[in-house]
């Protein structure tokens, strides 16, 4: 083979290499990147930003108990892991796995990235924090009745398109109102945070617990049949039984189940399970 086609081949399967960012592809980035609240959203641009210039496999954000997964390609040999900041706040990991090692001017190339992602990233994780705070109550750390409106659409969803169980598990507390008049409410603010503590013990990652208001409480349980409903409900009996605030109190629970069925509402689900919560209570 002639040896000038010959390098040329060599070069043309080599990768190309990145070239810094001049000032006016760097503001156009930024652009792209400010105003992107949902995590999701903004990594995903900035992955289509990086692969403009570098050839990425797989890449994953790390925050916290947090992974995110922003491209799903094999892991490879050649991996580069960086740390984020932004003002001296910790953003999290960005891990890169390349089919080829960068070179120090990728590197450098990556750190411009992230200088200009910091800003909206720090950003949609206060975002994040604030929409997360909304969702809550307070008292209990569990999910509050609007993040359940949410949840409980979403849940059926699943259930109508994939086929997968759904349980609703709807709790009262006994002897609540009672401990609340005689303690006070300190003792009754304890009483449903030691509640709530066992609720989240007695369930799954993929379970979802919320606190209705008062002394009112939601297991929403996917995938889930009416025989693992149960084994929940005895987990939450018997973790009930070896709390001694709640036996020395005298708190007790009824609980009320529904199983979603075809064409079943949110308003229908736990309308079953408030009716079999009240047979409970009147059959003690």
């Amino acid at each position: 083979m002639d040896p000038i086609i010959w390098q040329k081949s060599l070069a043309d399967s080599s990768p190309t290499r990145a070239k810094p960012l001049g000032a006016d592809q760097r503001l156009l980035i930024l652009q792209k990147l400010q105003g992107k609240p949902e995590l999701s959203v903004l990594l995903e641009v900035f992955a289509m930003e990086v692969e403009k210039q570098i050839d990425v496999s797989r890449m994953l954000w790390r925050q916290d108990t947090t992974t995110t997964l922003v491209r799903h390609g094999p892991s490879t040999d050649n991996r580069q892991c960086f740390i984020l900041r932004y003002a001296d706040q910790p953003l999290g990991e960005l891990q890169y796995d390349t089919p080829y090692a960068l070179d120090q001017d990728e590197v450098n190339l990556l750190h411009t990235y992230h200088r200009l992602l910091a800003g909206p990233l720090f950003s949609a994780m206060e975002y994040r924090r604030v929409k997360e705070m909304a969702m809550r109550d307070h008292l209990s750390g569990l999910r509050n009745r609007s993040c359940l409106d949410q949840d409980i659409l979403h849940a059926i969803a699943m259930s109508e398109r994939r086929q997968v169980g759904l349980v609703l598990l709807l709790f009262d507390l006994d002897n609540f109102k009672q401990v609340n008049d005689k303690y006070g409410h300190l003792d009754g603010d304890n009483v449903i945070r030691r509640f709530a503590s066992i609720l989240k013990h007695s369930v799954r990652t993929s379970d979802r617990c919320y606190r209705m208001g008062g002394d009112e409480f939601v297991l929403l349980l996917q995938p889930a049949s009416e025989q693992s409903a149960h084994k929940v409900i005895q987990r939450v009996m018997i973790r009930m039984t070896r709390d001694h605030t709640l036996r020395s109190l005298e708190i007790g629970t009824s609980i009320g189940a529904s199983q979603y069925h075809q064409g079943d509402s949110p308003t229908s689900l736990l309308e079953r399970a408030d009716k079999a919560l009240y047979q409970h209570k009147r059959s003690k």
